[in-house]
């Protein structure tokens, strides 16, 4: 098929883009290494199996829900992380999270580590992190409760499922869904 100047054109700036190296902004670069380091997605968006659009969705974030990162540089647009879940994501969509993390020497303010129950039939809260851990109580749906830390502790278990940590309103682990399954059980609060 026959091109005009502009479709040519269009497809070796396409093209370019696509394969140019992708560093982390420096704004987001903050002094050391970005391994460990929390961001927050700047809108709805995949973390992928691979480092590659077409690959498998791991986890769909909703904006500002956080990610930790696994790696100090991105390839190819994306960077590794680690929780919710493992998997890839692209640079383009993270940014700073706000300010309201831990003080230097203190606690977790209220709003880092506060989420919401978005699963309509509420959620179990266990003992332990995996399903035959004993039940200690359960939230509701639209309910807020609060991590331990921000980001969240974070546990996966042999099937999958993610296990997240609870402060209050009862201390223990919720699922927050599987792990190649889209959506989450618990949303950053507004």
């Amino acid at each position: 098929m026959k091109q005009n100047f502009w479709q040519q054109s269009l497809s070796a700036l396409t093209i370019a883009a696509l394969s140019a190296p992708v560093i982390m902004p420096a704004a987001m670069a903050q002094s050391g290494s970005l391994t460990g380091q929390a961001r927050c997605a700047k809108q709805s968006t995949a973390i992928f199996a691979q480092r590659s659009a077409a690959s498998p969705v791991v986890r769909t974030l909703t904006e500002n829900q956080s990610v930790t990162l696994a790696e100090n540089t991105s390839q190819s647009g994306f960077i590794a992380v680690s929780a919710p879940v493992r998997g890839f994501i692209q640079t383009v969509t993270l940014r700073l999270c706000p300010t309201t993390g831990t003080p230097p020497g203190g606690n977790p303010s209220p709003t880092a580590t506060c989420r919401r129950v978005t699963q309509p039939q509420g959620l179990i809260v266990r003992q332990g992190a995996n399903v035959s851990s004993a039940i200690v109580g359960g939230v509701q749906d639209n309910t807020q409760v609060f991590l331990t830390t921000n980001p969240a502790t974070v546990s996966v278990d042999s099937s999958g499922r993610i296990w997240v940590r609870l402060a209050r309103p009862v201390a223990g682990w919720v699922s927050n869904g599987l792990m190649n399954v889209p959506g989450t059980n618990l949303v950053n609060c507004q």
